[in-house]
C-alpha cells in the first residue's frame, strides 16, 4: 500500500500513523480521523514502512493491527515510546483473546479494538486515546518546565552561596584587617601614654622593657644602640632565665643584631637556631624561640631590640604584633632622647605657689617633682609588678 499523507487545514493538528494491510480498515480509519477529529494521518501496508514513519515524522497517535505481512504490530511500540514518548497506541485485531489483551496493555497500548467495529466505536476510541495523549503531554510538558525551573532555583542559589560566602569572606576579612589595627593603635597608644614625656635615655630603656614584658609575658630583653661607626652598645639587658654575660652579648650583637638590622625582623626557632646563629649563640640559645627587630627613624637604624624564651612557650603572632609595633616608636623615642642630651638638661618646670612646701620655698624644682614612677621598677631592682 503507498504511503498516503491527509491534509488538513491546521499544521498543529495530532498525527495519526495508521499501520494495516487491509485497505478497507485504512480508510475507515483514516476517513473518521480526518473527518470527525481533524488529524493528519500517515499510513503503512508494513511494520518497515510504519518505522520509518516513525523515525521521519512527529507522530501522537498509532493505530496498528496486530498481524501484519511482516511481523507483529505490537513490535511497533518500542521504537513508538523511544521517538515519541507521548504517543498512544490502540490496537487492531481480528482475534481478541483475554491474555492478547493483557499482553498489549503491558506494553502501553492504550486501547485494544476487535474487528469488526463501526465508525462511531472507531471515533469514540480514537478521540480518547488521543485526550490521554494530550493529557500525558502536558504532564511531560509540567514536569520538564518544572525541572527546568529547579535547575534555574539550583544555579541560582549556587550563585547566591558563592556571593554571600564571598561577601562573609570579605567581611571576615575586614573585620580582622580592622581588628588588626586597633590593635595596633591600642599598642602605639599604651607604649606613648607608659612614656610619656620621657627623655632620660636610662628610663626609656627601662619603660620599654617594661612595656614589653606586660606586653609578651616574662622574656631574656636585650637593648643594642647604634654607635656612628656601625657598631652597637648594649644599652641594656634584663634578666628572666638567662643571663647577659658578655660572651652571650658580644656573640648577639656580632652575629643576631646585625642580622635583623639586614632583614628588618628575624624569627627563629627549632632546627633555624643552629642554620642561623654562630656556636657561641647556639651554645646558650639552642632550646629558645628568638626574636629581634631592628627599630629605624627616617630609615637609619638606632637600635635592635632582642627577646628570647625557652621554646617550650613560645612566642604567638600577637607578641610578634607587639614587638614590631613599639620598634619605630621607640626608635622615634630614642631620636627624642639623643636630642635633649645634645642640647643640655630638659627644661624645668615653672615653679608656682602650689609647688612651695612650708617655709621652704626655694627647694630646687627638681627635688620637688621627684616621684616614684612604677614603670622604673627594674632600675630600682624590684620584682616585676605583674
Amino acid at each position: 500500500m503507498p504511503l498516503v499523507k491527509t491534509p488538513t487545514k491546521s499544521t498543529a493538528a495530532p498525527r495519526l500513523l495508521i499501520v494495516d494491510d487491509e485497505p478497507g480498515v485504512v480508510d475507515l480509519v483514516r476517513e473518521v480521523a480526518s473527518g470527525q477529529l481533524e488529524c493528519q494521518t500517515w499510513c503503512a501496508a508494513t511494520l518497515a514502512e510504519a518505522r520509518r514513519i516513525i523515525q521521519e515524522q512527529r507522530v501522537e497517535l498509532l493505530v496498528a493491527d496486530i498481524q501484519l505481512p511482516d511481523g507483529n504490530g505490537l513490535t511497533l511500540l518500542p521504537a513508538l515510546r523511544r521517538a515519541h514518548p507521548d504517543a498512544q497506541a490502540v490496537i487492531i485485531t481480528g482475534k481478541p483473546t483475554v491474555d492478547g489483551a493483557v499482553t498489549a496493555m503491558r506494553q502501553g497500548v492504550v486501547d485494544l479494538l476487535a474487528k469488526p467495529f463501526t465508525a462511531d466505536d472507531l471515533s469514540d476510541r480514537l478521540q480518547e486515546a488521543l485526550q490521554k495523549q494530550s493529557r500525558h503531554r502536558r504532564r511531560r510538558h509540567r514536569v520538564r518546565t518544572l525541572r527546568k525551573a529547579v535547575k534555574r532555583l539550583n544555579e541560582a542559589r549556587k550563585m547566591v552561596t558563592r556571593k554571600v560566602d564571598l561577601l562573609c569572606n570579605d567581611l571576615i576579612g575586614a573585620y580582622s584587617d580592622l581588628s588588626r589595627q586597633f590593635q595596633t593603635v591600642r599598642l602605639q597608644e599604651g607604649y606613648k601614654a607608659l612614656l610619656g614625656n620621657t627623655t632620660d635615655l636610662e628610663q626609656l630603656l627601662c619603660h620599654t622593657m617594661d612595656w614589653l614584658m606586660r606586653q609578651v609575658g616574662y622574656s631574656n630583653v636585650g637593648v643594642w644602640l647604634a654607635a656612628d661607626d656601625n657598631e652597637f652598645t648594649l644599652g641594656a639587658y634584663m634578666k628572666y632565665t638567662i643571663a647577659g654575660d658578655p660572651e652571650l652579648t658580644q656573640a648577639l650583637e656580632r652575629n643576631l643584631v646585625r642580622m635583623a638590622v639586614r632583614k628588618g625582623f628575624v624569627r627563629i626557632k627549632g632546627p633555624e637556631i643552629r642554620e642561623l646563629l654562630t656556636p657561641p649563640e647556639v651554645k646558650i640559645l639552642g632550646e629558645q624561640d628568638v626574636i629581634a627587630v631592628n627599630c629605624t627613624y627616617l630609615g637609619d637604624t638606632l637600635g635592635v631590640i632582642v627577646l628570647f624564651r625557652d621554646a617550650k612557650t613560645p612566642f604567638g603572632d600577637d607578641d610578634v604584633a607587639a614587638v614590631k609595633t613599639v620598634s619605630p616608636l621607640f626608635a622615634s623615642m630614642l631620636t627624642r632622647a639623643v636630642k635633649s642630651a645634645d642640647g643640655g638638661p630638659a627644661e624645668e618646670p615653672e615653679t608656682g605657689p602650689d609647688d612651695r612646701g612650708e617655709g621652704d620655698s626655694k627647694l630646687k624644682p627638681r627635688e620637688r617633682k621627684e616621684k616614684i614612677d612604677p614603670a622604673d621598677w627594674w632600675k630600682r631592682g624590684e620584682a616585676p609588678p605583674f
